[in-house]
């Protein structure tokens, strides 16, 4: 939790007015202190202390802002997330380990509610391949069981031919299972890393297919981490790709009711 340090703190009260459970008081003497019991550990005031009086000494330390290595130009940064695509075709060249690293890190940073930080992520790396068998005969199952004939041609085809790219995986062969206890966590720390991945001159997918067989497998649930309090919010395949796009995708105009 926060600690302020008494003698670094200058008694500007500018973290406990922005606490929002009111946990960090300005005392008689000039100083501010934090209500360990209230608060959530959101960390905002060791982001806004000028002085560097506030520290969560149990967690890595906070990286110092600088405009020229934090700002975004908001058209670029619009533009990025115009050119973006879903990859659907991967080489099999795998994905560095430093570039996984960075992936999970932008996931670590997406936002989650309460600042619960539940999240968690499994990496599917050198136990890929041994795995897809498994995941695909979950996904015929549950194709099977709700009548998709056109599913189930997709499972045929990777019988046939599994040494090729399939219509699952598309050739990739890493992927990023990411659990919460709230789906809306999960979804913004997939958001995340789906667009550091674009700005790595990576491919990435969203592989809800992946993602529902392996949530209908309890084999697989329990090797994921599903529990009854954790769900999957889905998978994301990482890989190199050899496509090139030249222009954005067509996008439908934004439904927009103005109020």
């Amino acid at each position: 939790m926060v600690h302020i340090d008494p003698a670094l703190c200058t008694g500007c009260g500018r973290c406990a007015d922005n606490c929002a459970v009111h946990a960090i008081v300005k005392t008689a003497d000039g100083v501010c202190r934090c209500n360990q019991t209230w608060c959530f550990g959101c960390g905002q005031c060791v982001a806004l202390c000028p002085a560097g009086a506030a520290s969560m000494p149990e967690l890595p330390p906070p990286v110092p802002y600088r405009s020229a290595s934090f700002d975004l130009d908001p058209q670029i940064l619009l533009n990025a997330m115009r050119f973006r695509r879903s990859i659907r075709r991967f080489t099999g060249e795998k994905v560095s380990r430093r570039e996984l690293e960075l992936l999970l890190e932008a996931g670590r940073c997406a936002p989650t509610s309460s600042n619960s930080q539940t999240v968690a992520f499994v990496v599917l790396d050198e136990e890929f391949e041994a795995l897809r068998p498994r995941i695909w005969k979950a996904f015929a199952r549950m194709a099977q069981e709700k009548g998709r004939k056109l599913l189930l041609r997709r499972y045929e085809r990777y019988l046939a031919r599994p040494e090729e790219p399939d219509a699952l995986f598309y050739g990739g062969n890493q992927m990023i299972a990411v659990t919460s206890q709230r789906p809306v966590d999960g979804c913004l720390a997939l958001a995340n890393m789906e667009l550091l991945a674009h700005a790595l001159g990576l491919g990435a997918l969203y592989c809800g297919f992946a993602a529902a067989a392996i949530d209908g497998d309890p084999g697989l649930r329990e090797y994921f981490g599903v529990t009854e309090q954790r769900r999957l919010d889905s998978c994301l395949i990482v890989g190199h790709t050899d496509l090139t796009f030249h222009r954005t995708a067509p996008r439908k105009p934004a439904q927009v009711l103005w109020r």
